[in-house]
């Protein structure tokens, strides 16, 4: 998993051979892990075969289940996020130095039934679909389907058991996501094992690999910068205010000078 360092190689690299071999042998892969960082490889390697990924997570009353985007070459702009896209940092360690309840996920009773079902029903509208994989996501029924009989076929559901509130939504790929992004995939289908090792071994390659580490570097700076003006402009407001109060005092000692009749 990603944030974990390999102990024993070959044992690590047999099972990835095997998760190979299972992606080469079935046509849609659904993600059910209970930690972020055990999905990353697996959503890469969708992406890389072309697989349709389906992957749900929950929460203690909230989930989200989806369909990863598969690579648009017509309409690159409208491809499709997947998982990671919306993160700003590559997934790490979420379980070492962590309490049992903060390793597993505790849930309301019904919610993993309910995600389930859900997804299932995407990926069935999903195949039925003459676009198949590549179908567009709508949001709403009112949303033109064509001649798809079973409606729409959501990118997400984000689902909320406090107020029984689903919400359909859709994200676009992410150039920079740790996943799914051509530069990770081009590397993965490259160099494959020895990247994958890399990956994992090292903490840092795949947010500099992706272009996160840019981005997080930049967003530094540009918070940096806007502190600077704050502070500039902070210091601007005291002068005037100090001006405003020393205009005050002289307002009330030629106040004091005039005698009233």
């Amino acid at each position: 998993m990603a944030g974990h360092s390999i102990i024993d190689e070959p044992v690590v690299k047999a099972d990835f051979e095997t998760l190979q071999r299972l992606y080469d042998e079935h046509d849609a892969i659904f993600l059910l892990m209970d930690t972020r960082e055990s999905r990353w490889l697996p959503s890469l390697m969708g992406k890389a075969a072309g697989k349709i990924v389906m992957d749900a997570a929950l929460g203690f009353d909230s989930f989200v289940v989806m369909r990863h985007g598969v690579k648009n070459l017509q309409s690159p702009g409208q491809e499709l996020g997947c998982y990671f896209c919306n993160d700003v940092v590559a997934p790490a360690d979420s379980l070492s130095d962590r309490t049992l309840d903060q390793q597993c996920t505790v849930t309301r009773p019904g919610i993993a039934a309910i995600a389930s079902a859900l997804l299932v029903e995407i990926f069935v509208s999903l195949l039925q679909h003459p676009q198949g994989a590549s179908a567009p996501a709508q949001v709403k029924l009112s949303e033109a389907h064509g001649e798809h009989p079973l409606g729409i076929v959501p990118h997400q559901i984000r689902g909320y058991l406090a107020d029984f509130h689903n919400v359909v939504i859709q994200g676009r790929s992410y150039d920079c996501c740790s996943a799914c992004s051509d530069k990770v995939v081009n590397a993965y289908n490259t160099r494959g094992w020895e990247f994958v090792k890399r990956a994992l071994n090292e903490k840092s390659y795949v947010e500099e690999l992706s272009g996160l580490a840019e981005v997080n570097a930049a967003s530094v700076i540009v918070v940096r910068l806007l502190s600077a003006k704050y502070k500039q402009v902070q210091r601007a407001a005291d002068r005037a205010m100090a001006e405003m109060e020393f205009d005050d005092e002289d307002a009330l000692e030629g106040d004091e000078e005039v005698e009233l009749i």
